[in-house]
Formats: C-alpha cells, sequence, structure tokens
C-alpha cells in the first residue's frame, strides 16, 4: 500500500474496500458462508509471516510498530474486514487506531484488559456497554510462544433455562465501559439493557461480567446473571492460534476471552492485532471522528440503534 501514501485514510479505506472484492475465491466463499450462515467464529490460516521481520512484540504504546512485515499483515486484516463490512475502531481506545496491537504491559498483569498477562481475561463483547458495538472481531496472531489459548463459545451453544432465559431479555442489566476506554463520559448510572435480544433461538448477547454492576435492589436480574456467567464458564472452548492464523469472531452472538500465560516481557511475547467491523456503517453516523472517520464515539452510552 505504500503507493498510497498520499491518499487520505479516508480515501484509502476506499481503495481497500474494492480491492476486497478482488480476494482469493476460495477465501470469499469462506468469508461469505461465514457471514450469512450466522456461524459465530471461523479460523482463516495460511498467511505468510516472516518472523525475524516482525521486530519485537510491542508494549501497548500510542505509537504502532512500522514494518513492511506488518504492513502486509495489516492489509490482510483491513481486506478482510472490508469484505465482512466496515473497518471501525473506538475513538477512546489508543486514540481511534483502526488497527491495535495486543500484547501483555508491565503492570496490567492482572488487569481485566487486552494488555493483561498472568491473569484470565475474562470473556465478554467487546465493547458491550456500547449500542454502537462492533459485529466482527479480527485476531491476526503474530506471536504466540505459549500456545496461549483464546477462550470463545457461541450462546447458542450455552444452555440457558427459563426463567432466567426470559429475564435474560429484559432490559435489566446495567454494563460499564473498561478502563482502556479514556474517554468515556462518566456516568452515575448505565443505561439498562438486555443481555439477549432478537431471535429467541438464535439471540444476540450482550454480556461483559467483569464490568456489570450487580443491583442488589433486583435479585432476579442478579441470579440470572450469575446463572448466564457459570453456564457460559462451563461450555468455553479453547482457540489456540498460530501465527499467520485469523480468528474472526462474530461478536454480537459469541463472547470470547484469554486464558492466563506468563510474559517475558523480552520481545518475543504472544502478540496479535486486531481490527473490529461493523456490518452498518450509517448507524454510527454521527458518532465518528477520527482522519479516518472510522472512530465511534465512546460517550454515546445512551443513544439506543
Amino acid at each position: 500500500m505504500a503507493e498510497w501514501s498520499d491518499d487520505s485514510p479516508a480515501a484509502r479505506l476506499r481503495k481497500i474496500a474494492l480491492l476486497s472484492q478482488e480476494l482469493p475465491v476460495l477465501l470469499r466463499r469462506a468469508l461469505v458462508d461465514f457471514r450469512l450462515s450466522g456461524d459465530s467464529g471461523v479460523v482463516v490460516g495460511g498467511l505468510p509471516l516472516a518472523d525475524a521481520d516482525l521486530g519485537t512484540s510491542p508494549p501497548v504504546t500510542a505509537t504502532p510498530p512500522q514494518r513492511d512485515e506488518l504492513a502486509r499483515a495489516d492489509a490482510m486484516l483491513l481486506l478482510i474486514a472490508s469484505f465482512l463490512g466496515y473497518p471501525v475502531s473506538q475513538a477512546g481506545v489508543d486514540d481511534g487506531r483502526l488497527i491495535r496491537d495486543i500484547s501483555p504491559k508491565p503492570g496490567h498483569e492482572t488487569t481485566q484488559l487486552g494488555s493483561s498477562s498472568s491473569g484470565e481475561l475474562m470473556w465478554h463483547n467487546e465493547d458491550a456497554y456500547h449500542p454502537l458495538r462492533p459485529d466482527w472481531i479480527c485476531l491476526l496472531c503474530l506471536r504466540n510462544p505459549d500456545s496461549t489459548a483464546t477462550s470463545f463459545v457461541p450462546i447458542t451453544e450455552v444452555p440457558i433455562e427459563e426463567p432466567t432465559r426470559s429475564l435474560l431479555f429484559q432490559p435489566r442489566f446495567r454494563i460499564e465501559p473498561d478502563s482502556s476506554n479514556v474517554s468515556s463520559t462518566a456516568v452515575a448510572e448505565p443505561p439498562a439493557v438486555a443481555v439477549l435480544a432478537g431471535d429467541r433461538s438464535r439471540p444476540f448477547v450482550r454480556l461483559d461480567p467483569a464490568f456489570m454492576i450487580r443491583d442488589a435492589a433486583d435479585g432476579e436480574a442478579c441470579d440470572a446473571l450469575e446463572t448466564v456467567i457459570k453456564a457460559v464458564d462451563d461450555r468455553l472452548q479453547d482457540v489456540r492460534l498460530a501465527p499467520g492464523e485469523i480468528l474472526i469472531i462474530d461478536n454480537l452472538r459469541s463472547v470470547h476471552g484469554r486464558r492466563a500465560f506468563q510474559a517475558r516481557y523480552d520481545g518475543r511475547d504472544r502478540w496479535l492485532r486486531v481490527v473490529h467491523a461493523a456490518a452498518d456503517l450509517r448507524r454510527s453516523e454521527g458518532f465518528r471522528t477520527g482522519d479516518h472517520g472510522r472512530a465511534v464515539l465512546a460517550d454515546v452510552g445512551l443513544v439506543q440503534r
């Protein structure tokens, strides 16, 4: 993409959207099948990566690493995200960058952030608190020396019995943004939302247990939340990505997290790159910023669309 260096970020995204229609037909067929079948996750493999050309695994910093090998990896991520929908980001996370690094950071070991390590990152929907959360998460593995697993499960594979199921369809749950979202507007009480929505046989899910408020005044909702948390825990699957593999997650119908591992901080730690994609860019019209025009504002928690 070096020949596009004079283009604006928004113009580059338009070109990438066009080029995504020229991806290999087998890959396009697999992505179309994934998008239309309602499957909750798929792994795309075979992206060649020269480890020596990646450089050292980064700490989480405001300035992303710049190397030709990374540029090729980024191009593939953006092409896939553009074929599925529209690459988007959160304005309050990493300055709204579309492509973000996920790697361990000193001091974050036991936090509930992607930069943690020795503490397990509890499963969740990405940006669960946000009414304009992304439809898909594309995770590219650059390094995974200990085969650390990404935890994952579709909500359709989690048994939820009545009356818990009906309670989860009611707007009785409140989700706060995680601390990585530096521009989130502090509100005394986030809006009440439902954990499950849509088709009762294949519902959408909205869960982030580490950042959900337990309201002692609503014991039924608290009990329902703890019941679904245990049910998800019991059904979690481990996906161990190898370098060059991309895990695409349906963020509306599944949850994901990460198992604990020991960070070494030697430049060879686990390193993923991630891009989010939205199925419909018009839903966030008027709520985006950034030079690429795709960074969704964090402080729209009361907007329901």
